[in-house]
């Protein structure tokens, strides 16, 4: 009167383990997959595409609009600076001398703001890369196909290869240098040291103004 007889204890083992190798067996090809992807993001993203070269070109190609312009900026207001110089007849005066310094500052403070602003355009487009590198890795994770987020990363890296500095028109950079130093030295260093400046009392031309007024780029 026996009825069948169930799974013995022994295939009860050998079906588990079974069940253990394909759970094993799936998730090393799962992550072969991922291997896979993640290597060829890896590679498109990598130096070969994104190396410094690459961030060099970018940073130099917004100096070489930017730098231009500021030297031409720089020119046309030493040469602003030079006829009103000699119109007030200073062109050889301690005031001449103080008014080029204060445009040599200017200047310097301009070309370290070019300089400033083409670094900080490299480290956004790096930031950004990064973060279109993380997107493919994403995209990886969350399909599982390798051939999928490499196109994708490939799409996005052809894009970003082609990306250029956004070049606008320099603003006004350099604040006028008015020429009659007396009243603009007076309120920085007192009227003695004033006149020593240029070169006279008040009643000197040269009082009537050297100083500079204040205009942001």
């Amino acid at each position: 009167m026996g009825g069948k007889s169930g799974p013995s204890n022994n295939q009860m083992v050998q079906f588990e383990m079974q069940q253990a190798q394909q759970a094993t067996d799936k998730e090393n090809l799962r992550q072969a997959r991922l291997d896979q992807g993640k290597t060829a993001i890896d590679q498109l993203f990598g130096s070969d595409n994104f190396g410094d070269d690459f961030y060099n070109n970018y940073n130099q190609a917004e100096l070489n609009y930017t730098q231009p312009q500021l030297a031409d900026q720089y020119d046309k207001a030493k040469q602003g600076m030079t006829y009103d110089l000699a119109r007030a007849g200073t062109l050889r005066s301690t005031a001449a001398g103080y008014a080029q310094s204060l445009l040599e500052k200017q200047n310097a403070l301009n070309e370290a703001g070019v300089t400033a602003k083409a670094d900080t355009d490299t480290a956004a487009l790096r930031q950004s890369i990064a973060s279109q590198q993380q997107a493919a890795y994403n995209q990886l994770y969350a399909t599982e196909d390798p051939t999928v987020a490499a196109n994708t990363a490939a799409t996005s890296v052809g894009n970003a290869q082609l990306t250029q500095p956004n070049l606008t028109p320099l603003a006004n950079a350099f604040q006028p240098i008015t020429i009659g130093l007396g009243s603009a030295l007076s309120s920085v260093y007192g009227n003695s040291v004033a006149n020593n400046l240029t070169g006279g009392t008040t009643s000197n031309p040269l009082s009537n103004n050297v100083g500079v007024t204040s205009q942001q780029a």
